[in-house]
């Protein structure tokens, strides 16, 4: 008798302990399955669209948005030509995220013979007409004339597999006429301004 009772309990054990094992490996996937939407939930949160108003859309539907721009910038002390801007917001949650990839085009600006200017747009109000968010950039070449006016990149993390700017660099540091690109239409993590 005390056999048939082992053998059943033994039995009994093994059911249970293969019935925790299950809920377990259910458990983990639940949990993981939480833990990648609520991730994915979080980084779509910090997504919005750059123009979100249309403000510069509709600004660069003006013939003179790049002589604006120009003399705004001249009238604040700033020379344009062969110069590249990076427009901040010192309270920006999206700076860290965009930071690595502002380095880089720092660095390829001055290696390509341009010059970078950082400029925090709660200090300088008056650009907020030309930037309706941050992080931004604007580019001009040696000719003063607008190369690229919008955000860095797009995407949740601002890097340089998704950037706008790279390519056009080297057109900073030349004399010779420039495509002008004003980027309205890129959603990533910008801060209104």
């Amino acid at each position: 008798m005390s056999l048939i009772n082992k053998r059943g309990v033994s039995s009994l054990a093994k059911k249970l302990s293969k019935a925790r094992r299950q809920w377990l490996i259910v458990a983990v996937i639940a949990w993981f399955g939480l833990v990648l939407f609520s991730i994915s939930y979080f980084l779509e949160q910090r997504l919005v669209w750059f123009d979100e108003q249309g403000q510069l859309l509709e600004l660069s539907n003006n013939d003179r948005l790049e002589v604006e721009l120009v003399s705004e910038l001249s009238h604040l002390g700033y020379s344009v030509a062969g110069h590249v801007f990076h427009i901040t917001s010192r309270d920006c949650p999206c700076n860290w995220r965009s930071s690595g990839h502002i380095a880089a085009v720092k660095r390829q600006v001055t290696e390509s013979d341009g010059k970078n200017l950082v400029i925090d747009i709660d200090q300088v109000s008056s650009l907020k007409r030309f930037v309706p968010a941050t992080p931004a950039i604007i580019m001009f070449n040696e000719s003063s004339e607008l190369i690229y006016l919008g955000p860095y990149a797009d995407g949740a993390f601002c890097t340089t597999e998704s950037s706008f700017v790279e390519e056009l660099i080297p057109s900073v540091s030349i004399n010779s006429k420039a495509p002008q690109w004003v980027n309205t239409v890129a959603k990533g993590c910008y801060c209104k301004v």
